[in-house]
């Protein structure tokens, strides 16, 4: 099925300063963004980035379904905001073979005739598709995507995997990084920093920082409890108990409380372990919560914990920030480090993961400190800004500019 290409009006283009910054040439510039699947934080920035004057840009998926079972909530899902409109996308007919959709997809690369490919990752079949059109008919390809050094794949079959990227990656045109350690891996695997872009994995800002805007009318806003908030899938590799265990550290004389929002296969587990702790009248479990229900949910807590044992890009860090909200992650997720999202005792909190005590301490801190929660609150909210999806537009946009050869030579002169 094929959306028409027509855009609808929508609030937030990029800015009259990014927009007198772009390289500009008499013709327009084809861009072609391969993903498997619709995914809610990219439908804004796609549609900014198709509203950008200069840009002809077509959005492929290798499957565009309105619901499906996601195996981290333990439920079928279907997200509450349109992740299609805006923009002109494309994805094969259901029930085709792997074969057909490969041809498909050759076939509509050779209609739009992209001047750049963006493709996100390289392990799908979408994506190993661009690839090979692209190395074969050497069409310049960025690549996206957010694996960093320490949670690459390992295995039985990592040696050989390893060098066959590394191959790849030194034959593609450049990457547009997604954080401090997804720029490190690019490296790591033999790219030339020159050909790395910064960018970013956006969330939606706009719509969240309308929330935070709305926080001192809400319920409960300004008496003196600390709200600790965790939103998530309820899964090992999330580490939600390690919340738990956490805030049964926490001094029981002391006003807090905390909120999981979110559904998964441990959620009755995590429901007996709050029992075991103690913590049966401090923690609700919320349940699951569609993206329209998030930005007031994260609004009203005063903390979020993220609480990963290994994780990329996690989404919810940025929603949170730019909800008001101060924020503490585990040193496994990969949106922390210098100039990232996070940076400690700045925008946020970094405790080592597996170590409940020190998630303890932190948290014991903010319960003692206010100024110290309204800094990382004010700068957390003021971060986030940069991570929106007008920052993903500009930068994939400059990017593919630069993937051409007047592009290279302006950026020389």
């Amino acid at each position: 099925m094929t959306a028409p290409d027509r855009h609808v009006p929508h609030r937030g283009r990029l800015r009259r300063s990014d927009r007198r910054d772009a390289l500009r040439t008499p013709q327009s510039l084809r861009i072609a963004l391969v993903i498997d699947h619709p995914a809610q934080q990219f439908a804004r920035a796609f549609q900014l980035l198709a509203d950008e004057s200069g840009l002809q840009v077509h959005v492929y998926y290798w499957s565009a379904p309105e619901s499906s079972y996601d195996v981290g909530f333990a439920r079928p899902v279907s997200w509450d905001i349109d992740l299609l409109g805006g923009y002109p996308w494309a994805a094969p007919g259901s029930g085709l073979t792997a074969i057909r959709r490969v041809r498909w997809l050759v076939g509509q690369f050779g209609k739009s005739r992209p001047d750049v490919v963006v493709c996100y990752g390289w392990a799908k079949p979408i994506s190993r598709t661009a690839i090979v059109y692209c190395l074969l008919t050497r069409t310049p390809l960025l690549m996206y995507g957010d694996t960093t050094w320490q949670n690459s794949a390992r295995g039985r079959y990592h040696l050989p995997r390893s060098a066959a990227l590394r191959l790849l990656l030194r034959r593609c045109t450049g990457a547009v990084s997604t954080g401090t350690f997804n720029r490190e891996f690019y490296i790591q695997q033999g790219m030339n920093p020159r050909r790395i872009w910064p960018g970013v994995c956006p969330a939606d800002t706009e719509m969240f920082g309308a929330a935070r805007a709305g926080r001192r009318g809400l319920p409960g806003a300004g008496d003196h409890e600390l709200r600790i908030g965790y939103a998530g899938k309820l899964t090992a590799r999330k580490g939600a108990d390690e919340l738990l265990r956490a805030a049964a550290l926490l001094p029981p004389a002391r006003t807090w409380s905390v909120t999981l929002v979110g559904d998964g296969p441990l959620l009755p587990s995590l429901r007996a372990l709050a029992a075991e702790l103690g913590l049966g009248d401090r923690v609700t479990f919320h349940g699951f919560a569609n993206t329209t229900e998030m930005p007031k949910l994260l609004a009203g807590f005063d903390v979020v914990v993220v609480p990963s044992r290994r994780d990329m890009r996690v989404l919810v860090t940025i929603e949170a920030m730019a909800a008001g909200a101060a924020v503490i992650v585990s040193d496994a997720t990969a949106v922390w480090g210098a100039g990232d999202l996070i940076e400690d005792g700045v925008t946020g909190l970094v405790y080592r993961s597996g170590e409940p005590t020190m998630l303890a301490r932190q948290l014991g801190c903010l319960l003692d400190d206010p100024a110290l929660l309204a800094l990382l609150q004010r700068g957390g909210a003021e971060r986030s800004d940069r991570f929106g999806p007008a920052e993903f537009a500009r930068t994939i946009r400059d990017a593919a500019w630069m993937c051409l050869p007047e592009g290279r030579e302006r950026s020389h002169r």
